[in-house]
């Protein structure tokens, strides 16, 4: 049970988060990792007890309904009981850990307690008997399904001027690194314009238009706009959106598409240089992920490697799942 436990605390570390769901499942982990030689019976924990495991402070809510079983912490379980169990058989293990509750009719000394329990893997089922012969129409375009797979940290190589700072495949920065890397954006920011507004003051001057003059007039648009594209909007859109595409200047030749992913727990914000894949139901090929634009602005969407424009698949990076993108 120990390593069922230990396991469920490994893949919270490696899925770094501040959400209430991750912060309830790290402290049931860590308590039910104290008492992982005691039977089952022992390892149950109470609302009140696993608040206070959280350091969580309670005003008015009471803990059963600030842990939210039936609703929000049960429904973020689900979606990521995939992953967990992926992880588990990864490490070779029998079982994965499983959070799950214990209800109680009530009455004095009847509480309701939550703990984790050894869930045996399910067995994985021969592709011939799990995909059977599709067709791409209206009927069952909605059946169609793309798993995600999300590479290892550090399979994904950077190029040799990135090497330096994706030495483990992630860059982990505090609170403070944040504020340098917005003030150098902001640094950036005001020289392009300074420099387009140095570049106005001259040509604001009357005088015959040489072939400089219309280099200057170039450069007014093109320095700030350079910069814009360039180095701000990526790390603007990587903080809102929390996964871009990775330019092909951070990852090696050989490489194909990647991703940054930004992470969040507590003042640590956590950048990985990684891959989703997957393969697709339709063809079989490989399915990477790629800007959405022009159809779908603002989104990462998955394109077969063989037929990028026809088999496109959505993307939740939470559930790793995606279904076919069918125009109408």
């Amino acid at each position: 049970m120990r390593e069922v436990i230990q396991c469920l605390i490994d893949w919270l570390d490696s899925e770094p988060s501040d959400e209430k769901g991750h912060r309830i499942l790290r402290a049931l982990a860590q308590e039910s990792l104290k008492k992982a030689d005691f039977d089952e019976s022992k390892r149950r924990f109470t609302a009140e007890e696993i608040v206070a495991a959280v350091g969580q402070t309670l005003e008015s809510a009471e803990p059963k309904k600030w842990i939210d079983w039936p609703g929000s912490l049960k429904k973020y379980c689900e979606t990521r009981e995939p992953q967990i169990l992926e992880f588990a058989r990864k490490r070779g293990l029998s079982r994965y850990p499983k959070p799950d509750r214990k209800s109680t009719k009530g009455g004095p000394g009847q509480l309701t307690t939550f703990y984790i329990k050894a869930e045996l893997l399910p067995e994985i089922m021969e592709e011939d008997q799990a995909i059977e012969e599709v067709r791409v129409d209206g009927s069952n375009a909605a059946e169609l399904k793309a798993d995600y797979q999300m590479t290892e940290l550090g399979e994904v190589k950077p190029s040799w001027i990135a090497s330096w700072l994706f030495r483990h495949g992630q860059i982990e920065l505090r609170q403070w690194h944040v504020w340098v890397i917005l003030g150098w954006l902001a640094i950036i920011a005001g020289f392009a314009v300074l420099i387009a507004y140095a570049g106005w003051l001259s040509l604001s001057v009357p005088r015959p238009v040489t072939t400089q003059d219309l280099t200057l007039l170039v450069s007014i648009f093109a320095i700030p706009y350079g910069s814009w594209v360039t180095i701000i909007k990526p790390w603007i859109l990587l903080l809102d959106d929390r996964i871009v595409v990775a330019h092909e200047l951070f990852t090696n030749f050989h490489e194909q598409s990647a991703q940054f992913e930004l992470l969040r727990d507590g003042d640590l914000r956590v950048v990985r240089l990684v891959r989703y894949s997957a393969p697709c139901p339709i063809c079989g090929a490989t399915i990477y992920l790629e800007k959405g634009e022009p159809d779908y602005r603002r989104r990462l969407v998955g394109r077969c490697y063989e037929s990028p424009r026809e088999h496109v698949f959505s993307f939740d990076r939470i559930t790793r799942c995606g279904r076919l993108l069918v125009d109408r």
